[in-house]
């Protein structure tokens, strides 16, 4: 399986490393909307496919159509965001991940 969507006019394909995939719980289905969240800028619009692109003779002229199976990404949840260290010290103390003694010894 991988993840599609488009980069500016570019199609953009994501292969997930499947030692990250063993590591996540759910179908794979679920597994991939999770790394889509993850990885995307939240509201990217992407599709998950189980065709082979391997072979790239005309890779220069691949599109990305958006088709019935588009999906969007979105936040990750709070826990989430801390697992991937995507908060700021600010949010990890504001939401009760680290002490304040840590923040003074850490911001600035």
């Amino acid at each position: 399986m991988r993840l599609i969507y488009d980069e500016d006019g570019i199609l953009v394909r994501m292969t997930p490393a499947p030692k990250f995939l063993a590591t996540l719980t759910g179908t794979d289905e679920e597994k991939m909307i999770h790394l889509a969240n993850k990885d995307l800028p939240t509201g990217t619009k992407y599709e998950i496919i189980y065709e082979d692109l391997s072979d790239t003779t005309f890779r220069d002229a691949w599109e990305y159509v958006s088709g019935a199976n588009e999906k969007t990404s979105e936040d990750l949840s709070l826990d989430d965001q801390y697992k991937y260290n995507k908060l700021t010290l600010e949010q990890q103390l504001e939401h009760g991940y680290i002490t304040q003694e840590y923040y003074d010894a850490n911001a600035g």
